[in-house]
């Protein structure tokens, strides 16, 4: 077993405690931690080293030699681990995995499997000394990994240990590099190992966050890092109308805050979009960006690495192979399920596709199996794919937990580097070249405004310098809505709380199961009301969720009680198929502006959805749509039925109204994770903050790489685009100072 799961093998470290030891190993994926709590999972391996017992009553402890360390193996109250022990626990024989033989009791102590450096401590220090940091590297975790392992294989293990996280105090202070760049997310990420291509220049990458924990890397638990200290943790100002089914009548807007960036934490769902809305960028007075180009950054961007896939000619012609991010499909572990759902909406007009992004859109819609960025059960953010491939370079720095409070610009509006916090020290570095920006839709507007560049009257309010009178900054602000369609039905089944521990050890196996895919389905559909339109208007993801599901409220814990349990309550006897319904290209725009001149404040975020009575008749018809599935052969088949949420403010209007869906869905919206459009490109800066080179206007040497750019939303979901504009704009600065220097 010891060799199944040496991909697990890694030194993580975890401040809540020693039970998450073993998990603790995994990040770096190198075998130096597993768990044993009987003889069916000690490896076969040819020689032992010894036998250590803490006394004639327990069951011996073995030592394997495993590279240059030693793994410990059996059961007993005291394992040690190099010159320390650590305490350890076993669970009783009633347990799914079983511990064997005549050890029955629940107070029975285990075992637990530790790879390390360190020679055996002689008998005489076996005793008394606590568990210290006997790693190398650490990665850090916010515990749902290791919540979820622990249980898998039932053990609690040295309760006492505490590994700190990796935090390295940097202290370089008044550095010049050629290029900084603020941001480590889905396009700074890119853009810093592109310019680090070129070995004469020198990158300084700075990132708020750390480096994303365990649970980025295993898809499933990407849920876990919500609301963490690996989310920026946003929420839009409630303006006591809309979004009153949420709690405080608020839009939670998680934004990742860890390099990679949302793409650590995201969906991992990868969308292009669609000629027609690049070429609108085009039309809008941005000449680089026309589809011919955008899909050639795309594919420079991608590594396809579906053999299955890659033998149809139309799609291995629409990708890239020899990018460095790894696109794939998932091996979902209910895909007769999603088999169905795709049927039903084919049947509805939604035809099935083999690829999203290669195929056409045409009739009323299509739909199919979603490429994903992660391949083999391992997410690859931006991060995984660009950055730590090539963080050794000698010409890129990259410095983690670093605020950037201000952009430094001269007199005569040249920006020349950035004042950041670094572990609450202040410092300050500059550029010879160029700051770039790539801090996302929220932090990127923030950042100007606070270093003076943004509307002058908004900046004056917050006691701030106008430099360069920018209208356009935090403006022009629009996202993806999401409005949920609970449909019940007969199945699936209730889920099987065994057989979702043994999905886990097929992780810990062969990464594979339930943990090597997203929580959401990888199946979406793309539709519109006309069927001659060249683009869709709506998208539609899909979770299932199976009977009497334990995790349910997990979906609806940002709503009001009443509508929750609204939600849940037909759950104890139905299956939910929860739709999540997306309007794809809203005409209704927000705003990102300061609320104190602090730039550890939260900005003010007014998502301002369906302030266009448009995009309201357009949801409402979509939803309509949508909802025909129930009249489905196989939604018809599992007695599948959409049901009435309670939400105080929609009682009064009959059920399936068009009245009835506006009000749901006024109230009900929250979103789906794709804010735009707040540094838009365009020609006039009177509405527009970037041109179409990405360079701010009014300010030499400064220039937005990043979602923010976007003059208009996509068609889906937005993180394949905004690595594409990191490309894009890394060409861009090659391309004048290759010239020129």
């Amino acid at each position: 077993m010891l060799e199944q799961l040496s991909f697990l093998q890694t030194n993580v470290n975890h401040s809540a405690g020693a039970q998450d030891l073993l998990l603790q190993s995994m990040a770096e994926w190198q075998v130096d931690l597993a768990v044993a709590c009987e003889p069916y999972f000690v490896p076969p391996l040819p020689h032992w080293l010894g036998v250590l017992t803490r006394s004639g009553t327990a069951p011996p402890l073995s030592l394997i030699e495993r590279g240059s360390g030693y793994v410990v193996v059996g059961w007993g109250e005291y394992v040690v681990v190099g010159t320390h022990f650590l305490r350890t626990r076993c669970v009783p024989r009633e347990s799914p995995l079983g511990v064997g033989g005549s050890h029955r009791r629940a107070d029975r102590q285990g075992v637990m499997v530790a790879c390390v450096s360190d020679p055996v401590a002689p008998a005489e220090r076996r005793r008394g000394y606590r568990v210290r940091n006997t790693v190398n590297t650490c990665t850090s975790t916010t515990g749902a990994a290791t919540q979820l392992f622990a249980s898998a294989i039932n053990f609690l293990a040295a309760t006492q240990c505490i590994i700190p996280e990796r935090q390295r105090h940097y202290a370089g202070d008044h550095e010049t590099y050629d290029f900084i760049i603020i941001g480590g997310g889905s396009a700074g990420s890119v853009v810093a190992s592109r310019l680090s291509e070129i070995k004469k220049w020198n990158i300084l990458l700075l990132e708020a966050g750390s480096e994303p924990p365990i649970e980025s890397d295993i898809p499933y638990l990407g849920q876990y890092l919500f609301q963490s200290k690996y989310d920026w943790q946003y929420y839009t100002q409630n303006d006591g109308v809309k979004h009153q089914a949420l709690k405080a009548g608020s839009v939670y807007w998680p934004r990742g805050k860890m390099l990679g960036g949302c793409s650590s934490m995201n969906g991992m769902i990868y969308v292009r979009g669609r000629d027609c809305d690049f070429q609108a960028w085009e039309n809008a007075g941005n000449p680089n960006w026309t589809p011919e180009n955008v899909n050639f950054y795309f594919k420079k961007a991608e590594s396809l690495q579906d053999n299955e896939l890659l033998k149809d000619p139309d799609i291995r012609d629409t990708y890239g192979y020899d990018g460095p991010q790894v696109i794939n499909t998932f091996n979902i572990t209910y895909r007769e399920i999603t088999e169905k759902v795709l049927e039903s909406w084919d049947y509805i007009g939604f035809k099935r596709v083999a690829d999203i992004n290669a195929h056409g859109f045409n009739g009323l819609g299509i739909s199919g199996i979603l490429r994903s960025t992660a391949a083999n059960g391992r997410r690859y953010s931006t991060y995984r794919s660009y950055l730590d491939p090539n963080r050794k370079r000698k010409n890129l720095k990259i410095v983690t937990n670093a605020f950037v409070t201000k952009v430094l610009i001269t007199g005569n509006s040249h920006a020349y580097g950035v004042e950041v916090d670094i572990m609450k020290q202040k410092k300050t570095f500059y550029a010879n070249f160029e700051v770039i920006l790539s801090a996302g839709s929220v932090n990127t507007p923030q950042l100007l405004m606070l270093s003076g560049i943004g509307p002058a009257e908004h900046l004056l309010s917050k006691n701030i310098s106008c430099i360069v009178n920018l209208p356009a900054v935090g403006r022009n602000l629009h996202d993806h809505s999401l409005i949920p369609i609970a449909i019940y039905g007969d199945d699936p089944g209730q889920e099987n709380k065994e057989e979702k521990l043994f999905e886990v050890t097929k992780y810990m196996y062969n990464r594979t199961g339930l943990l090597a895919h997203n929580i959401i389905t990888d199946i979406s559909a793309f539709f519109s009301r006309n069927p001659d339109m060249a683009y869709p208007e709506f998208q539609s993801h899909l979770t299932v969720i199976r009977k009497n599901s334990q995790s349910i409220k997990n979906f609806f814990h940002n709503y009001q009680d009443d509508t929750q349990k609204s939600f849940i309550e037909f759950n104890t006897k139905k299956a939910l198929y929860l739709f999540q319904f997306n309007l794809l290209h809203p005409l209704s725009r927000g705003s990102i502006y300061l609320k104190t001149s602090n730039p550890y404040d939260h900005p003010i975020i007014n998502g301002n959805y369906f302030s266009e009575i448009r995009d309201l008749e357009a949801t409402v018809d979509g939803i309509k749509m949508l909802t025909e599935i129930v009249n489905t052969p196989y939604f018809k088949s599992i007695n599948a039925f959409v049901q009435r949420v309670n939400i105080p403010q929609c009682n009064k209007y009959d059920f399936k109204s068009d009245s009835y869906w506006q009000c749901y869905a006024i109230n009900t919206c929250s979103t789906v994770y794709h804010p735009v459009g707040t540094a838009k490109m365009g020609p006039n800066p009177r509405d527009s903050v970037v041109n179409n080179f990405l360079k701010v206007y009014g300010v030499m040497r400064l220039r937005v790489i990043d979602a923010s750019i976007m003059p208009s939303i996509t068609s889906g979901n937005t993180n394949a685009p905004t690595i594409m504009i990191g490309e894009m704009g890394s060409d861009m600065i090659k391309a004048e100072y290759l010239s020129h220097y």
